[in-house]
């Protein structure tokens, strides 16, 4: 009698949670799959990283161009001991340094060959900043920071969302702060100033939606009655055995 009244309500339940999440995960996924995201995204100005903003580190990818002289302009990247290699100039260490002051640097050592040297350095592969991206989605974990990147491009790198993920309220926490975004006001609504740009170090954590969130607590109140059921269907199970044999 145990078995026939309350295991079925159970797991009605259950199915009734996790399905309208799997059900909302999948319109979510949808509608992002139907974005044309680079196009999307240069509808809005996407801000270039100033000077003094960034500062250069092993693994980032610099290009240094002399004026008037090919043969010195190259790309070229910043190696674990935080130098570069240039023609004429050898190695320099510009790891810690903006593009500004690399160019200032650059600048005044190349005047020591060329007279009147013009010098301009950029940044075309920042390697040496993350960002992270924890929670509800396929690949948690650290990804490089390019300079502009966007939280839904964070979480598209991810692989999306999980079905029990709450997409509505992403948490980006930056210098011990936290602010929330709606990924359906981006990918659904079309809400682009919701789309927030990402800074080195940022996290970003997708969390747990209500029904999931009530599956786990559901889960926590029935846990210890698992034993208690079992019990009783072994018992059933036994006294059904028994009445066979008896017949």
């Amino acid at each position: 009698m145990i078995r026939r009244l309350v295991v079925p309500p159970l797991i009605a339940v259950m199915v009734l949670f996790f399905g309208c999440a799997a059900n909302h995960e999948q319109a979510f996924q949808a509608r992002l799959a139907q974005q044309d995201l680079p196009s999307r995204l240069k509808e809005v100005k996407r801000p270039l990283i100033k000077s003094e903003d960034y500062r250069v580190g092993a693994s980032d990818v610099i290009t240094v161009e002399v004026r008037g002289q090919p043969d010195l302009s190259r790309t070229v990247v910043v190696r674990p001991d935080g130098k570069v290699t240039l023609g004429l100039l050898g190695d320099v260490y510009v790891s810690g340094m903006t593009p500004e002051e690399i160019d200032e640097k650059f600048t005044r050592m190349y005047k020591d060959y060329i007279v009147g040297a013009e010098v301009t350095v950029s940044v075309v592969a920042f390697n040496s900043q993350e960002v992270f991206v924890f929670g509800q989605v396929p690949r948690e974990g650290p990804q490089p920071y390019t300079g502009e990147l966007t939280v839904l491009e964070a979480i598209s790198r991810a692989g999306g969302v999980l079905p029990r993920a709450e997409p509505k309220a992403v948490q980006i926490v930056r210098n011990n702060k936290v602010w929330k975004v709606n990924m359906d006001d981006i990918v659904i609504n079309g809400r682009t100033d919701q789309n927030v740009y990402l800074q080195p170090g940022d996290i970003v954590f997708v969390p747990l939606n209500g029904f999931a969130r009530a599956g786990f607590a559901l889960d926590n109140i029935f846990f210890p009655l698992r034993s208690f059921f079992s019990f009783v269907f072994l018992g059933d199970s036994v006294n059904d055995v028994k009445l066979k044999h008896s017949w």
